[in-house]
């Protein structure tokens, strides 16, 4: 079956055109590539190429203008916009491009579609008013700069309009009304030489309608539709809609057929649906239908992607077997690493405050590989620097002590204005294109390298050509849009082995097999979403385009692809959490209940099974470096927090003590918990210590008071280190530390004023000692007691802690003192006897009480170690006995430890 593009060539041929000296007019340069090679096949000699451009190239040589990039106009049109607004209403250049972009889409749609401006916007300022309409003769001032913004518009296009004829410069709009005028002029008619043949199109604007029309009429160009007949014939059918609607209102059909090609649509073809879960699931099968093509077709299929962004991940499961393809969408270059890069230090500056740096935007720089290829090992041990010192703002000295390297500090230094922005992203890309030269196989990031490079270039000279932009915002604004524009081609022979393309890139040409990812409602078609100020109601007024018409585009693309195809595949995602997710799109449904096609249509279900992962809690046997390890800890000290770790769970012990790993150490932003606490204790120990062993009068407290903030902020710069007082959260955690420390020294104090005598007689008392446990030996225990203190004559020892604790966290039941080492919710128990024990082994004692007081519930005051009684907890004095039944279930605790037979085994926390 001969292609659309071949079947024109053998028409022009029977019409007895020279089909070496025409002008071609196609939808994309695309076309343009096979058109030449359908061409050199039917010639016998070697000729000059005929003259075949896309339909934005044959406005641009109609008009003999070039079109200019939304983006170089922006500042163009700001300049427009100052003539208009005065000084008390003009905004930013900064603000102004966060509208201006839509406005010269919409300005370029109303010019393609050649509308009156005046009337237009005369009616959209009406329109606008109305919709703000109140009885209210004295509208807000938001109102009152919103309506003036509409009535304005006119002349800021009038402005604009004027602007680019003095700079001779053409936006695209602007290009169609120049084109559609030279269309007009009767010398241009009389002095075209060659014939035009337009071919591929499909939805004209306004401007591409007149011009084709009249080079109709004058008999100097003939049209080639590639639609079915079958297709064009079925009134409701949306894939037909405009090219029904040009046979309908065109003067010259009145007379002439439209002329079609192609009548196959009909043939039976075989359909096969897939859906799979998710974008990676499509890929897989993407992946098993290419492996089934036959080599011999590979020239023939296409894989199309209705979402560009499964480019890369489709690349990387390509078959073995298929050893020529050729990609021919490009990647953008805002999807590459570099981009990210550039961007990251762009950032790092524009959002610079008086304290420094933000860190994390310093480390987005710094794990980059690319900061590694410019730094070396020198990046990972900056971010090391800046979690250990808890660096939450970096100025450009902080680095001073641990390296001197130039292109650090060239990258921190800071920038005065966008000029110095600019500069400093071009020195960095020049250090890297110097590193990367002396490397091999760097091909991919040198190529990112050059794109970049003339991302930056353009960027600067949009910057140096205009005044305006003095924000550091701006910069990192325009490069965001810039960079998206640039592509990364890859190299391939265009008409040589498996297509891999976008949907646009099909138009017009013609594939034996297609598998289309991808296909769901929200991409195919994309749907209502549109970035334009005019309302639906405007455009339907003023014959626009709606998202109604975008979606009869769509069906277009889609049904045009089933014209001369014999296999199609079409994949959609069935996973419902995801844009364009779950519902397959309305043009599969429309094939599987279409009765009246011949083709064979099958669904299937693609379901990935994920084998249950059982959850089978680690064993670990204990081994030599076991041991030796755990004697090392047993020479140091065992602490109380040591053992119930290992209470809570054995794995934990194992790899925090043993193995000494470690949680990453990150920057701590705001306060941590156990931060919190250690600055409390901090500040308790130092207000108390002059007192110890001194009968504390009520004068004391008036002093202690006062001591209060001082030694508290003392306590957080020491505990959290940072160099800004506290602000945000952490001010709030800061106030809770003072509010938590006067109650603490009220209450003591209330305990004075009740005729109670308090002794303090020590704070943060580190005791430790030696013990010989039975079939171990001699082994070290230690701990850090938060406060010693003695009350009415009976002697406390009290550890704080800042989380909620209650009555059950520190008693247990007197027959079942085995619990201490059997279940970690006993935890707070087993530390005040641990501390009592210890205690003991140093300064001998009768008896005692232990016990918690809790700042998360100071009300319940000191909880002190008990017996359950019933339901409830009773205090209960420690004595011989009690240290007696905890030094067992201690030494049993370390003999587990040493247990050569019972391996660790982790228990489900």
């Amino acid at each position: 079956m001969n292609s659309f593009l071949e079947n024109i060539l053998i028409d022009l041929k029977k019409e007895q055109e020279d089909i070496t000296s025409l002008c071609y007019v196609v939808p994309s340069r695309r076309v343009g590539i096979f058109l030449s090679r359908y061409i050199s096949q039917h010639i016998e000699q070697p000729i000059f190429l005929p003259k075949i451009y896309s339909v934005e190239e044959y406005i641009e040589q109609l008009a003999e203008v070039e079109i200019v990039n939304d983006l170089d106009l922006l500042p163009l049109f700001y300049k427009a916009y100052k003539t208009v607004e005065n000084e008390e209403n003009l905004d930013s250049f900064d603000e102004f491009i966060g509208w201006a972009t839509t406005i010269l889409k919409d300005f370029n749609e109303m010019d393609r579609y050649l509308v009156d401006p005046e009337h237009f916007f005369n009616y959209l300022g009406s329109i606008k008013e109305m919709d703000h309409w109140a009885l209210n003769q004295n509208p807000t001032l938001m109102v009152s700069k919103y309506l003036r913004f509409w009535k304005k518009l006119h002349l800021y296009y009038d402005a604009f309009q004027k602007l680019c004829i003095e700079n001779e410069t053409v936006y695209q709009g602007m290009a169609y009304r120049l084109a559609f005028a030279k269309a007009e002029q009767l010398s241009f008619i009389s002095d075209l030489k060659e014939k035009t043949i337009f071919l591929g199109l499909n939805a004209l604007n306004t401007a591409e309608s007149k011009i084709i029309q009249k080079l109709l009429e004058e008999g100097k160009a003939s049209v080639y539709w590639d639609i079915d007949s079958y297709l064009a014939q079925l009134t409701y059918h949306e894939s037909g809609k405009f090219i029904r609607a040009f046979k309908k209102e065109w003067k010259y059909y009145q007379n002439n057929e439209l002329s079609l090609l192609g009548n196959s649509y009909q043939t039976a073809k075989k359909i096969n649906i897939h859906g799979a879960a998710g974008n990676l699931s499509m890929i897989q099968v993407a992946a098993q239908l290419m492996e089934q093509i036959p080599q011999e077709e590979l020239e023939h299929t296409a894989i199309i992607l209705a979402d560009e962004r499964l480019l890369l991940p489709l690349l990387d499961v390509i078959p073995q077997n298929i050893k020529h393809f050729n990609v021919t969408m490009g990647l953008a270059l805002d999807q590459l690493p570099l981009s990210a890069f550039i961007y990251d230090i762009i950032k790092l500056h524009t959002e610079a405050v008086e304290e420094g740096y933000y860190y994390k935007g310093m480390i987005n720089i710094l794990e980059s590989s690319f900061a590694h290829i410019l730094l070396g090992n020198n990046s990972r041990s900056l971010i090391k620097f800046i979690r250990d010192n808890n660096l939450i703002y970096i100025s450009p000295t902080s680095f001073d002590e641990v390296s001197k390297e130039p292109k650090l500090h060239s990258i921190i230094r800071p920038v005065e204005n966008v000029g110095e922005l600019i500069h400093l992203v071009q020195s960095i890309l020049q250090e890297l294109k110097a590193e990367l030269f002396k490397e091999e196989n760097r091909r991919l990031e040198i190529e990112q390298l050059l794109g970049i490079t003339e991302v930056v270039q353009n960027l600067a000279t949009i910057i140096d050509n205009n005044e305006e932009i003095k924000d550091l915002k701006t910069v990192a604004y325009l490069y965001k849009q810039l960079v998206p524009l640039k592509n990364l081609d890859f190299i391939g022979e265009p008409v040589r082995g498996l297509q891999i393309m976008g949907l646009l890139e099909t138009r017009a040409l013609d594939y034996k097999n297609i598998i289309m990812l991808s296909v769901n409602e929200g991409i195919l078609p994309v749907g209502k979403s549109t970035a334009s100020y005019i309302s639906n109601d405007m455009k339907y007024q003023f014959d626009l385009p709606t998202y109604s018409e975008k979606d009869s585009v769509y069906a277009y693309h889609f049904y045009r692809l089933l014209h001369r195809v014999e296999n199609a595949a079409f994949i959609y995602n069935t996973e419902g959490d995801t844009l364009g997710g779950g519902e397959k799109s309305r043009f599969l449904t429309q094939l599987e209940t279409d009765q009246n096609s011949n083709h064979i249509v099958t669904h299937k279900h693609y379901i990935f099974k994920n084998s249950a992962i059982k959850e089978e809690l680690m064993v670990i046997k204990k081994e030599l470096s076991y041991f030796d390890r755990l004697n090392q800890i047993a020479a140091n000290g065992f602490s109380p927090s040591a053992l119930t770790s290992y209470v809570r769970n054995p794995i934990d012990f194992y790899a925090s003590k043993i193995l000494r790993i470690s949680d990453m150490e990150d920057v701590e932003e705001n306060i941590a918990a156990n931060t919190m606490g250690s600055i409390i204790h901090e500040a308790l120990d130092k207000l108390y210590q002059p007192y110890v062993d001194k009968i504390l009068i009520k004068e004391d407290f008036a002093t202690i008071k006062k001591q209060v903030k001082t030694e508290l902020d003392v306590a957080y710069r020491e505990c959290y280190t940072s160099d800004s007082a506290p602000l945000g959260k952490n001010k709030i955690i800061y106030e809770v530390s003072l509010h938590y420390i006067k109650k603490m020294v009220q209450s003591d104090l209330e305990l004075v004023k009740n005729g109670q005598e308090l002794i303090i007689k020590s704070v943060e008392r580190k005791l430790e000692a030696v013990i010989d446990v039975p079939q171990i030996g001699k082994v070290k225990i230690h701990g850090m007691v938060d406060r010693i203190d003695q009350l009415d004559g009976k002697l406390r020892i009290i550890d704080y802690k800042s989380g909620a604790t209650d009555k059950g966290n520190v008693g247990i039941d007197p027959e079942y003192f085995s619990i201490l080492r059997e279940e970690y919710k006993k935890s707070k128990a087993f530390q005040v006897l641990m501390y009592t024990y210890l205690y003991s082994l140093n300064d001998p004692f009768t008896e005692a009480s232990a016990g918690i007081i809790s700042f998360k519930n100071f009300d319940q005051g000191y909880i002190p170690f008990g017996f359950k009684a019933g339901r409830s907890y009773k205090e209960k004095m420690i004595d011989l006995a009690v240290l007696e039944k905890f030094e067992q279930e201690l030494f049993a605790l370390i003999q587990e430890l040493y247990n050569k037979e019972k391996p660790l085994e982790e228990k489900p926390v």
